[in-house]
């Protein structure tokens, strides 16, 4: 279902974003991956092989933003997978503007990318954001991302209506396995993801099995696809 349908993933340069990549590219799809990073675009490229195109984008900036989908164009499909970095310390050690900046690309990022880009999705095509679970289970340390989380998942549900019959929906993933890992947060998942039913974090190409499927499912919307081993049960 997704041979020769446009694809933009902006996050597309690693980890869950290029695993989406990897396989929409093997469904037969055109797909276009987006990053701040010239460098990972490069080597993702490199990596994916002459079938994607790559574009650099900045979410935090509204001109950069909008000169990126009039290059791009069209498409049936956009997936957000922006991963900045992330306050890892508790509620009263974090400091606000570390907070502030971290929610401007995860949060703010994808709510730009969406209003701008919503115009460029062709009918019945769709929207994919990334949450994670710490919008439904949180843990010390991760007050911040539980509260941006939590707001994709409602920006999910409120747009998913606002902009029919665009598809809006949004993967939230568990513990994954990244390589690099995470800086700081490493050990502390090795030591919960040993406690999930499944006994290990998930690998990116498991996550990106739930993306394929909300591009293809014509009657998914305002959905939050949860793959996390077991995490929130």
């Amino acid at each position: 279902m997704l041979k020769n349908k446009k694809i933009v993933i902006v996050g597309g340069g690693s980890g869950i974003g290029y695993a989406v990549a990897q396989q929409a590219l093997e469904a037969g799809a055109q797909v276009i991956i987006a990053s701040r990073s010239r460098q990972k675009l490069s080597a993702a490229a490199k990596q994916l092989g002459g079938g994607v195109q790559t574009e650099v984008v900045d979410a935090t900036n509204d001109e950069s933003v909008a000169d990126f989908f009039r290059r791009v164009g069209h498409s049936d499909h956009l997936a957000v997978t922006i991963k900045p970095p992330l306050p890892a310390g508790r509620f009263l050690e974090n400091e606000v503007d570390a907070v502030m900046a971290a929610f401007d690309a995860k949060f703010w990022g994808q709510y730009r990318l969406a209003k701008q880009g919503a115009q460029y999705v062709r009918q019945n095509g769709s929207i994919t954001f990334t949450s994670g679970i710490a919008s439904r289970r949180s843990y010390p340390g991760y007050s911040a991302v539980s509260a941006m989380n939590a707001a994709t998942e409602a920006l999910t549900k409120a747009i998913a209506i606002e902009l029919a019959p665009i598809r809006v929906n949004t993967v939230c993933p568990g513990f994954v396995n990244t390589e690099p890992p995470t800086p700081g947060r490493a050990q502390h998942v090795k030591t919960l993801v040993s406690t999930l039913p499944m006994n290990r974090p998930g690998m990116t190409s498991e996550i990106a099995d739930a993306y394929l499927y909300l591009f293809s499912n014509s009657y998914s919307t305002g959905a939050v696809v949860v793959v996390d081993g077991g995490a929130i049960c």
